[in-house]
């Protein structure tokens, strides 16, 4: 016979959420405890769903926490035609790992496991591989995330930008005045980025293109004025970020090839402004960053099927976000825009809060097969 867990030890493993959340999690649990058969839970409740729905996340949680990998995945397929491909390519998009010691060798598995499987001429890392900046100066967490890029590079060639948890310590308010704001970056944050990529035979991108056959890929780097600079504001600074792609067309570092195909990547997307002329003439974007919407819901098998992305609110504010989260959308240019919702599943820079959360999003690698557009 199973020794008897105490009632209290098995409820200090629901997620410590909202008090209201949580005490409809505690009462169905005490129902499951008691060994109360399902019908009649059912029965004895008005509304089935208040207890069906919080035996979910208790179900979820546990497995979670006992597999300590995902136990949902996503892999979502695209295929992209194109004008001037000269042949078939397979694109790879990963991301937002946010590695640091609560994220295991197992929840990267997966990671190496659907590489392997999609087989791609070439993969893009899209940012916020570190969960904090300071982890570069960790040779054990350096060595952690060094044989996850090292495992990618052995796939295919590895190409890779900047998040912002790249180089800018994270914190949850607004930074009270620049000096603040200059205190959370992490000076030579690029300086160990360069070598670490450099030793692990992955190209970091900076303001720089990548080719391979009729594809150009430019990744753009989001530096640390295009997070949390505005004292009094948190969030992305899409002025900054205009006015960066601007200084770069000027300089002519974004200058297309004719009979390319040109793919911008970055981080974060960059919001109502790929209408800029520096953007215009792009074909494909990519970006990581959403986590496919703050406070997962879990609902994972049911958030595509109704267009809804998978969480309650945007790194930029708006609530019930169903675009710019996750997936692809066509645009006015009729470029296409891919966000992948990345690896995280354990947050160690979010609040206390949310990190018990985390198990209810699901790991996503997204393929992307381009083929030459026939006329």
């Amino acid at each position: 016979m199973n020794p008897v867990v105490p009632l209290e030890r098995r409820l200090s493993s629901v997620p410590k959420i909202k008090n209201v959340a949580r005490n409809a999690v505690q009462k169905s649990f005490l129902l499951v405890a008691s060994n109360t058969p399902l019908p009649a839970i059912a029965k004895s409740s008005k509304n089935f769903a208040k207890f069906i729905f919080p035996l979910y996340y208790i179900l979820r949680y546990n497995m979670f926490m006992f597999l300590k990998e995902p136990i949902f995945c996503r892999k979502p397929v695209y295929t992209l035609e194109l004008d001037h491909l000269a042949d078939p390519l397979t694109i790879a998009l990963t991301g937002d790992w946010h590695v640091s010691d609560i994220v295991t060798e197992k929840q990267l598995s997966f990671l190496k496991s659907r590489l392997t499987a999609i087989s791609p001429d070439l993969i893009i890392l899209q940012g916020d591989l570190f969960d904090t900046p300071i982890s570069l100066n960790s040779s054990r967490l350096c060595l952690k995330l060094k044989q996850s890029l090292t495992a990618c590079a052995k796939i295919a060639p590895t190409v890779m930008v900047l998040g912002n948890h790249d180089q800018v310590e994270p914190v949850h308010s607004a930074p009270s005045s620049l000096a603040d704001y200059n205190s959370r970056i992490k000076k030579d944050a690029l300086t160990n980025w360069r070598r670490l990529c450099r030793e692990s035979g992955v190209k970091l991108l900076l303001n720089s293109w990548f080719e391979i056959g009729s594809l150009r890929i430019f990744g753009f780097l989001q530096g640390p004025e295009a997070y949390y600079q505005r004292p009094g504001k948190k969030g992305e600074n899409f002025s900054a970020m205009k006015r960066s792609l601007r200084e770069l067309d000027q300089a002519g570092i974004l200058t297309k090839k004719p009979g390319y195909v040109h793919w911008f990547a970055a981080h974060a997307p960059i919001n109502n402004l790929y209408s800029l002329p520096a953007l215009k003439s792009f074909d494909v974007f990519s970006f990581g960053h959403t986590h496919g919407g703050a406070l997962p819901l879990g609902l994972d098998l049911l958030a595509d099927a109704v267009h809804f992305h998978g969480g309650i609110i945007a790194p930029f504010g708006r609530w019930f976000p169903s675009r710019e989260m996750r997936g692809k959308e066509t645009l006015k240019t009729g470029a296409s825009l891919i966000v992948n919702t990345g690896m995280v599943l354990a947050q160690a820079s979010a609040p206390a809060y949310l990190q018990n959360l985390n198990f209810l999003k699901a790991a996503e690698v997204t393929e992307i097969r381009l083929t030459p557009r026939i006329r």
